[in-house]
């Protein structure tokens, strides 16, 4: 399998090495940094083809690609969501090994350990960080350890997480990292549904719900864009979602794709977010929307078309 921790001083060998201690990492890194890219992928594990996107975007641009498998519990609001949250670490490092990756890092338990908290502003005041006060907080705290750690050129993640993204690039930029990210497109299912760790441990009585998620996303950004969107007309998906079996929409909101503010008068780049919870599963998903929105008069629409009064 791979090799773990036996790392020649003098050489540069990436030779698909599984790495539990900060040291040897560091030692490893050592020998590396200068002569080739480091790309950092940060998953908990659990992975599927989303995380492999990463993956191969990493591999295709010839980078060195550095993948860690860390249950961050400083981001789970609740303890039980963090005591169900899948864990498959021997699949996960056989996967990894049949794709090829360079390194893999496996911090150990006590790596979340800190005194230190962390307050995200107003970007973890939105959407995820309305019901999950903690999460963004506890998602820095690693990523702040990974970029000190580590320092890589480039940090790969997933557009699904876009909140997240946004805090991170936020995070770079306010702490003055030289480290640049890389967006990878969401992952799908064949019916839509944004590719997730958390996806199977939703029911099969109730999986195929899931292919509403994407289809309310693409409805809602084409009435948008075409007929205009009253502000009440959210609250309609919001209750056909209830009705058809969800057990929670925790929100459904069209904001700047910049730095998720509200939508107003000028014409910007939009997102459409959903959240929803079913089987006890809270999954995520967003889309981009092609055209400029403005919100007017309560209706969100594209920016040029005329409002009557």
């Amino acid at each position: 399998m791979f090799k773990k921790e036996n790392i020649p001083k003098k050489k540069i060998i990436i030779s698909k090495m599984i790495i539990e201690n900060v040291k040897v990492l560091e030692e490893t890194l050592a020998n590396i940094k200068g002569k080739k890219t480091i790309n950092l992928i940060p998953t908990m594990g659990n992975l599927h083809e989303g995380h492999l996107s990463l993956i191969k975007k990493s591999q295709k641009k010839g980078y060195v690609s550095l993948v860690s498998i860390y249950v961050n519990p400083l981001q789970f609001s609740e303890k039980n969501d963090f005591k169900t949250y899948p864990r498959t670490l021997k699949k996960d490092l056989v996967l990894l090994k049949k794709h090829n990756v360079d390194l893999i890092f496996l911090p150990k338990k006590n790596f979340a350990d800190t005194t230190f908290s962390v307050d995200i502003g107003k970007l973890g005041n939105k959407l995820c960080g309305i019901d999950r006060p903690s999460h963004f907080s506890g998602v820095v705290l690693i990523i702040l350890k990974f970029l000190n750690l580590i320092q890589p050129n480039f940090l790969t993640l997933g557009e699904k997480d876009y909140q997240q993204i946004l805090v991170i690039k936020k995070l770079i930029k306010d702490f003055f990292f030289k480290t640049k990210l890389i967006i990878v497109p969401t992952c799908r299912e064949k019916n839509g549904l944004a590719l997730s760790s958390r996806n199977q441990l939703i029911s099969d009585k109730k999986k195929h719900l899931t292919k509403v998620i994407f289809e309310t996303l693409n409805t809602i950004a084409f009435d948008a864009e075409n007929f205009g969107l009253k502000e009440n007309k959210i609250n309609f998906f919001r209750q056909k979602l209830l009705k058809l079996g969800f057990e929670k929409v925790n929100y459904i909101e069209v904001l700047k794709e910049e730095n998720l503010s509200e939508l107003d008068d000028i014409p910007s780049k939009c997102r459409i977010f959903i959240s929803i919870t079913i089987d006890g599963v809270r999954l995520i998903d967003n889309i981009a929307v092609r055209k400029k929105l403005v919100k007017q008069k309560g209706l969100i629409r594209t920016a040029g078309k005329r409002v009557n009064s």
